[in-house]
């Protein structure tokens, strides 16, 4: 991704390397030989003498392992980021979402908060601010958050994102440009997979492209023994851990309501699931289920009947994800198949096309992180949120993202022909506490570590990835996401008080439903009856109270 240098005195040039023998403000680690000279400390900006020793607490969601209650405390980019600003910050890591719920209905919580959407809190970032537990962003941007300024200027869609419907920016993340390639590549993971040597013993060219394809190919997964043993024992797509939906696509529906755009260009919030396009996906799947082309699809032992059947030289497609591919990895998919079988190789497969050739893309394709950072009002009242604010949108600059995604240059990364890269010895395993893991992960791991960065985490998922896990992400980012509604569009507390009840009874009949469709056990023909049911249950209002979201989005 090509970006502009953010020079609003947050950024700057950086130098590294470890003063063995020092101590850092804690007094407990080594301290780091790191330096950006556009950067004032925090003390130094506001002139107060006390705010030399500022310590911000900061929740994080990791594990009761003894390596992940250090995990954040020792990483070395972390480290070397209040270093910096002269704000340090003390890690409290919850071990579960148990813990972080509690955390919530004690009102004992920290300044800082990052959690996976925030999704346990009720009406996430709008319902925690709403509530006065997080605080407004907006009168800390001009002073304390240049970088956070200059991003929600120069990228609309960001902006709007993380908007509330007030105009209140509340939360902050990793932020992908998503009209970028490169952005859309490093955050589309997860897609269809099929094992190209049974399509090569196939004759097949190419991957399945569209559901008759799909149909040919499976069918000849299912017919034609290509794992050599002998034995029908293939099952042809492994619909475990919900790849069902990712067919979806190919009747322009997704799993959620959707937008549907007619000749005019006026959009509508439909229900996928009581759409005509709904029924032409069951009778493809009542097809397929009784020529035993998919076995599993109503199990629950999901990912565990997934591995079952790709390890077990079984399935011949599944849902993938990126790490399958990598073959550097000996846990990986590929890499475990190979001990049976030497000449297994995976593709990725694009998103299956509608009948008239249109490709929909069904990637979770977002301009934000799933993990979200909000200051709170505890911060306030513990007069730590000025130097929340500035430590945050330090990660948010060139030099604080590169610290957070690569380390320290120098001795974890270095810059060659003006692209960084690992240095030599970063994927040696290192024993950290109670687990062994590649060095780098002592500097940096903003997979693990989705603090506020911009910029920087796709050239690094791109540059330390294979070539293979590229190449999939790739496939998997192609296509059109307009049909989705944003993962931005969020319902109010009200609106989800409103469709809670009527949302779970829904799903669970059309689950049922669905099952009973596709086995047999009820014909197509009791489709209207099914829509009618599900209208009886709550549909409409389900849509009008998404429609409201979704306009209150885009007007946002």
């Amino acid at each position: 991704m090509k970006r502009k240098l953010i020079s609003l005195g947050v950024v700057g040039i950086l130098t590294a390397g470890m003063l063995a023998g020092c101590r850092d403000d804690a007094g407990s680690r080594e301290k780091l030989e790191v330096k950006d000279d556009s950067v004032k400390k925090y003390y130094e900006l506001t002139g107060e003498e006390g705010d030399k020793d500022i310590t911000v607490s900061w929740c994080v969601i990791g594990g009761k392992d003894e390596y992940y209650q250090n995990y954040w405390k020792e990483m070395k980019g972390l480290r070397a980021i209040q270093q910096i600003t002269g704000v340090n910050i003390d890690f409290q890591v919850k071990v579960s979402y148990d813990d972080y719920v509690q955390m919530f209905t004690a009102k004992n919580y920290p300044d800082v908060i990052t959690a996976n959407n925030l999704s346990k809190y009720p009406g996430r970032m709008a319902g925690m601010y709403t509530d006065g537990v997080s605080v407004r962003l907006n009168e800390y941007m001009d002073e304390w958050m240049p970088n956070f300024s200059w991003i929600v200027e120069e990228f609309p869609q960001i902006a709007q994102d993380i908007r509330l419907d007030d105009g209140t920016y509340s939360y902050v993340g990793a932020f992908f440009d998503i009209n970028d390639e490169e952005d859309r590549i490093s955050s589309s993971e997860f897609g269809l997979a099929i094992r190209k040597d049974w399509l090569n013993a196939m004759g097949y060219e190419k991957v399945p492209e569209t559901m008759t394809e799909w149909y040919q190919v499976l069918l000849d997964f299912k017919r034609n023994d290509p794992n050599g043993n002998g034995e029908q024992d293939e099952e042809p797509v492994c619909l475990a851990s919900s790849a069902w939906k990712y067919f979806l696509p190919a009747y322009g529906i997704d799993d959620d309501p959707s937008i549907l755009v007619d000749e005019n260009g006026n959009e509508t919030v439909i229900y996928g699931y009581i759409t005509d396009n709904y029924k032409q996906y069951l009778e493809e799947f009542r097809k397929w289920n009784a020529d035993g082309l998919i076995y599993n699809m109503f199990e629950n032992t999901s990912l565990e009947k997934r591995d079952e059947k790709v390890l077990g030289n079984l399935a011949g497609a599944w849902k993938g994800e990126a790490q399958h591919f990598d073959e550097s990895n000996d846990s990986s998919y590929i890499s475990k198949l190979r001990e049976i079988v030497p000449e297994a190789e995976f593709a990725a497969c694009p998103w299956p096309k509608t009948a008239d050739g249109y490709q929909w893309c069904f990637a979770d394709i977002n301009s934000c992180s799933s993990d979200s950072t909000v200051i709170t009002a505890k911060a306030v009242e513990h007069k730590t949120d000025k130097a929340a604010a500035y430590v945050i949108d330090y990660m948010l600059g060139e030099n604080g993202s590169r610290y957070l995604t690569w380390g320290i240059e120098g001795e974890s990364y270095e810059v060659k022909n003006d692209k960084k890269v690992l240095k030599k010895g970063m994927e040696d395993k290192v024993n950290f506490h109670d687990k062994s893991l590649p060095k780098k992960y002592t500097y940096a791991d903003p997979i693990t570590v989705m603090f506020p960065q911009f910029g920087e985490l796709s050239e690094y998922i791109q540059s330390c990835q294979t070539e293979e896990y590229n190449k999939a992400c790739e496939v998997w980012a192609k296509g059109d996401t307009t049909y989705k509604v944003s993962a931005a569009c969020q319902l109010n507390v009200d609106q989800i008080r409103e469709v809670n009840d009527m949302e779970d009874n829904m799903k669970n009949y059309i689950r049922k439903m669905r099952q009973n469709f596709i086995i047999g056990r009820a014909p197509l023909t009791e489709f209207d009856t099914y829509v009618a049911q599900v209208k009886q249950l709550g549909a409409d209002k389900y849509i009008e109270v998404w429609t409201q979201a979704y306009q209150n989005y885009k007007t946002r």
